[in-house]
């Protein structure tokens, strides 16, 4: 039984380990909201980074085209964060 556990928990680490991204050509499964966002892969996380919008809060991160959470990472608004292998 500790078998088919570790054997498991190995296939769920090779399955997240490998939805990484290195760069936005590998994001292809995920869709921005608008022509406002850009495909990005910040922090091997596929997401959409505003073009124009700077914050320093979430609470700056206000766009009603985002179905999805926003977050403000690095003073730049994204729509979304850590899109794995399930895209929009």
């Amino acid at each position: 039984m500790k078998f088919v556990f570790a054997l498991f928990l190995v296939g769920v680490l090779a399955i997240v380990k490998a939805e990484e991204c290195h760069n936005a050509g590998e994001c292809v499964h995920v869709s921005c909201p608008e022509n406002d966002y850009s495909l990005d892969c910040h922090n091997r996380q596929c997401t959409c980074t505003h073009t124009s919008a700077t914050c320093s809060s979430q609470n700056d991160c206000n766009d009603g085209n985002c179905d999805r959470t926003q977050h403000c990472i690095d003073g730049r608004c994204r729509c979304g964060f850590g899109f794995g292998g399930i895209g929009r």
